[in-house]
């Protein structure tokens, strides 16, 4: 039976035969894809066994590439679900964590450099203000604002710092 031949029809034997001929170059691609070996015997026994648990009829044009991607499939979900576990837990340490309370005169301080920020920001000529809002607020590079708007990054790196200078001039907290 070969990898390259459509398969259909795979008795318990064959898949034994598929595990010994395959196992190796499987291993070989889950390190290379997950960087160690911790989880590389759960990977590949988890891709014969959905290989084993497949509807008999589901014809399979190459072995190799359906191993290989149902591979890359499953450490796909192991990552996402590394990911999901690691801001859970960020987001349960950020819950033991007291929330500060402002006082009613920060508040104030705070509504009103607020106010100081938008009536500097709305003192600057059109163009500045906009590429500095996209600088800061949207967080684009000075390469991406210079795309967008047909400008040289010189001149959206001299408005982000004039902007910058004149917020600085303008915005005095206490």
């Amino acid at each position: 039976m070969s990898g390259q031949s459509a398969l259909s029809q795979i008795h318990a034997d064959d898949i034994d035969l598929i595990v010994r001929r395959h196992e190796a170059a499987l291993r070989r691609f889950v390190i290379s894809r997950i960087g160690g070996v911790a989880d590389v015997d759960d990977v590949v026994q988890e891709v014969f066994v959905r290989f084993a648990r497949r509807d008999p009829g589901q014809a399979i044009e190459r072995l190799e590439a359906y191993l290989f991607q149902a591979a890359n499939n499953l450490i796909r979900d192991r990552a996402r679900r590394q990911q999901v576990r690691r801001v859970a837990a960020a987001e349960a340490e950020d819950a033991g964590r007291p929330v500060p309370t402002h006082s009613p005169e920060q508040v104030l301080i705070d509504r009103e450099t607020l106010h100081q920020v938008r009536k500097a920001l709305n003192d600057l000529p059109e163009r500045t203000r906009h590429v500095f809002l996209l600088y800061r607020v949207d967080g684009l590079r000075h390469q991406d604002i210079a795309n967008a708007l047909g400008m040289s990054v010189s001149t959206v790196e001299k408005d982000v710092r004039r902007a910058m200078a004149h917020l600085t001039r303008r915005v005095r907290r206490p």
